[in-house]
C-alpha cells in the first residue's frame, strides 16, 4: 500500500509539472489588432467624422426653408457622422458615410440613421468610375458642419439642389484645370417613384490656379419634386466659383437655374415653371483661430417652386452673418444671426399669424476626428 501511495504521489507531481510546463509553453491567443495598427497597415485607409450640437432661436413658429435647423427654440442634438474611406489614386476603393441623430431624421424622416453615401470606385490614370450612393456635384455648401463658414445652410443647398444621389458616375481629369464628369442616377429623392425616368448629370470642375476654382453641373430627369406632375421633367444648371483673394479673404458665388415641367404657372395654366437663385459668400480670417463670414441670397421664384406657392410668383432674400472660433484643430465654435424675407407671407408668427420675415440666432459646437 505504501508503494502504491508513493507511486500515485510521484505521478501526480509529474502530471502537475507537465501541465504547468505546457501552460507556460503554449502560445497565447493572438490579440485583435488595434485600430491604429489596421490604419498603419493599410496606407490610404482613413476613418473620419464629427459630432455636433446647436442652439436655435427663431422668432417664428417653424423653421421653413431650413436644412437641419429643426427646433424653433431649443437645443438640438444634431448628431454624429463617421466616414470610412479607401480611395487610392489607382485601383479599386470605396467609401461609406453614416449620419446619426436629428440630422439623419431631417434627411429621411423618422429614422435616426442615414446612409449618406456608400460607393465603390475604380481609378486608372485620369479616369475614375464610381457606383453606388454619393454626393451630387451641385452647390457651394456641404453636409459636414466643419466645412462651411456659416451655421445654417443656404436656401439653394436645401431647397434647390440634389444632395446624395444613387447611380453611376465617370470622371476624367484632363488637367488640374479641367475634370469632365458624366453620370446617370435614380433622381433627387429616395426611393425614386417607379414610373419616373433616370436623371442625367454632366459636370465640369477644376482649379486653374491657386486663386480660383469652379464647378459647373447640369441635372435633368423626371421627378415628383416641386409640385405638378409626378413625372414632370426637372432640370438644374448649377454654377459655383471660389476666389481666394489672399490668405485671409475668400469670396464665392453659387448660381442655380431650376425648372420643372407640368406645374401651375403664375401667368396661368400649366407649363415649365422656373426659379433662379444666387448666393454670394465672403469669409475673412482675423487670426488663425478667429474668422467672420457673410452670405447673401436672392431667389426669383417665378412660379413658386421653391416657396411652396405653386402658381404664385415670389421672391426670397436671405442674409447671414457668422463668427467662427477654432481654439484647436478639431474643435469649432460658431454663432450666426440670419434673416429670411419673402414677398409672400409664407412664414408664421408664434401667435399663428402669417408674416413675410423670419429671424434666427444659432450657436454651434463641433468636434471632428
Amino acid at each position: 500500500m505504501n508503494r502504491i501511495a508513493i507511486a500515485a504521489a510521484v505521478a501526480a507531481v509529474i502530471g502537475g509539472y507537465s501541465a504547468a510546463a505546457s501552460a507556460q509553453t503554449a502560445p497565447a491567443a493572438p490579440a485583435a489588432p488595434s485600430l491604429g495598427a489596421v490604419l498603419a497597415a493599410t496606407p490610404g485607409l482613413s476613418i473620419t467624422g464629427y459630432v455636433y450640437g446647436s442652439y436655435d432661436y427663431f422668432d417664428t413658429s417653424s423653421t421653413l426653408l431650413r436644412a437641419y435647423d429643426t427646433k424653433p427654440n431649443g437645443f438640438n442634438a444634431n448628431g454624429a457622422a463617421a466616414t470610412v474611406a479607401f480611395l487610392p489614386s489607382s485601383g479599386f476603393g470605396g467609401q461609406v458615410t453614416v449620419i446619426g441623430g436629428n440630422d439623419a431624421k431631417a434627411l429621411n424622416g423618422s429614422n435616426s440613421l442615414y446612409l449618406n453615401n456608400a460607393f465603390v470606385q475604380y481609378a486608372t490614370g485620369g479616369l475614375t468610375l464610381m457606383g453606388g450612393k454619393f454626393g451630387s456635384l451641385a452647390g457651394a455648401e456641404v453636409t459636414n458642419p466643419m466645412n462651411n463658414t456659416t451655421v445654417s445652410r443656404s436656401i439653394l443647398f436645401w431647397d434647390m439642389e440634389p444632395g446624395s444621389v444613387t447611380g453611376a458616375r465617370a470622371s476624367y481629369a484632363v488637367s488640374p484645370a479641367l475634370t469632365v464628369i458624366g453620370g446617370v442616377n435614380n433622381g433627387w429623392v429616395s426611393p425614386q417613384p417607379s414610373n419616373t425616368g433616370k436623371t442625367v448629370e454632366l459636370g465640369l470642375t477644376g482649379s486653374p490656379s491657386s486663386l480660383f476654382s469652379y464647378t459647373a453641373d447640369y441635372y435633368r430627369g423626371q421627378s415628383p419634386l416641386f409640385g405638378g406632375s409626378t413625372n414632370g421633367v426637372l432640370q438644374l444648371l448649377d454654377l459655383v466659383g471660389t476666389f481666394n483673394v489672399n490668405s485671409a479673404l475668400t469670396l464665392g458665388a453659387n448660381v442655380d437655374l431650376l425648372s420643372k415641367d407640368d406645374v401651375p404657372l403664375a401667368s396661368g395654366g400649366t407649363g415649365t415653371g422656373k426659379s433662379n437663385g444666387l448666393a454670394l459668400y465672403a469669409s475673412y480670417a482675423l487670426t488663425s483661430a478667429w474668422g467672420v463670414a457673410a452670405r447673401g441670397e436672392y431667389v426669383d421664384d417665378k412660379d413658386g417652386l421653391v416657396s411652396g406657392t405653386n402658381g404664385t410668383a415670389n421672391k426670397l432674400k436671405e442674409l447671414t452673418l457668422a463668427v467662427n472660433y477654432t481654439p484647436v484643430k478639431n474643435v469649432k465654435l460658431a454663432a450666426e444671426i440670419r434673416q429670411d424675407k419673402s414677398d409672400t407671407a409664407i412664414f408664421t408668427n408664434k401667435d399663428g399669424t402669417p408674416t413675410t420675415k423670419q429671424n434666427s440666432l444659432e450657436l454651434m459646437a463641433v468636434y471632428s476626428f
